[in-house]
């Protein structure tokens, strides 16, 4: 695993995006300079944990490194704050993935890392009952 991963560790571990100062507006991923008023005072902020579905898609073509969870859901998350994430959807049954389903942010392994066998995690999502 390379070093910029552990950089940035925090965006995968605690979706963590940023907020900026002049207007409150919030982003994920972080941006550099505010897109709504263009303020550069932009400190980092927790995203909310849940959201709802705008849309998804399955895949049942495994993606280099993912073929043992095939097939996957991915799906776009709008969470609470209006932030848009795309995130895989998993532990939920198939039916319950649909538009306007709740979804939470989970922390899961996300895949393991051939060469050295480190285990990489990150955030997926789960239906919320």
């Amino acid at each position: 695993m390379g070093i910029q991963h552990w950089r940035i560790r925090d965006r995968y571990y605690r979706l963590m995006g940023n907020r900026c100062e002049k207007c409150g507006a919030e982003f994920f991923p972080p941006v550099y300079r505010c897109k709504k008023c263009g303020s550069e005072k932009l400190v980092d902020a927790d995203m909310p944990r849940t959201g709802k579905i705008l849309t998804y898609t399955q895949l049942h073509e495994p993606l280099p490194g993912f073929e043992d969870q095939s097939p996957m859901f991915i799906a776009l998350v709008e969470l609470e704050n209006g932030t848009r994430v795309v995130g895989q959807v998993v532990d939920s049954p198939d039916d319950s993935v649909r538009t306007g389903a709740k979804a939470k942010a989970v922390f899961r392994r996300v895949q393991v890392d051939g060469d050295s066998g480190q285990i990489l995690y990150g955030y997926k999502f789960v239906i919320a009952s």
